[in-house]
């Protein structure tokens, strides 16, 4: 298996299986796809990774395969892992970044609902905490 950058910032990589590169990215389908495997939260991927990182890894590696490389969706993780054995040191740290770049980094659209519930949630409970955890609730001081 080898990658090239493409835009590991963005959780893009290039993979290549079987002397043929493909471009891959960690979007939210592929996140998604681990999801519906795993049967875990999106959010839970870090923790996964501790749990049993081969397990996190390959399985989140064969969503993406299936997904975005024609050909292989009957990809399995055993393909997947035997691809991991063969890795260099370079490759395996592009496809961390990218692979950790899709799992931290907030999605944009996610990022604006995010705020927006806290809006809403602010605007109907004042006391309710805002984003950055201060209440919105005013005190009246007797002077």
């Amino acid at each position: 298996m080898s990658t090239t950058a493409i835009n590991t910032a963005r959780g893009q990589v290039n993979l290549t299986i079987a002397g043929t590169q493909y471009p891959i990215k960690f979007n939210l389908n592929v996140l998604r796809d681990w999801t519906k495997l795993t049967g875990r939260a999106a959010s839970e991927f870090g923790l996964a990774i501790v749990e049993d990182h081969i397990e996190a890894f390959s399985g989140l590696i064969m969503c993406a395969v299936r997904r975005l490389v024609p050909g292989h969706a009957g990809y399995t993780q055993e393909q997947v892992v035997d691809l991991l054995d063969e890795m260099s040191q370079p490759e395996a740290d592009q496809l961390a970044e990218a692979i950790s770049e899709a799992t931290t980094a907030v999605n944009p659209l996610l990022a604006s609902m995010s705020k927006q519930f806290a809006k809403r949630a602010q605007s109907l409970n004042p006391s309710t905490p805002t984003e950055n955890g201060a209440t919105g609730t005013t005190s009246a001081s007797a002077s």
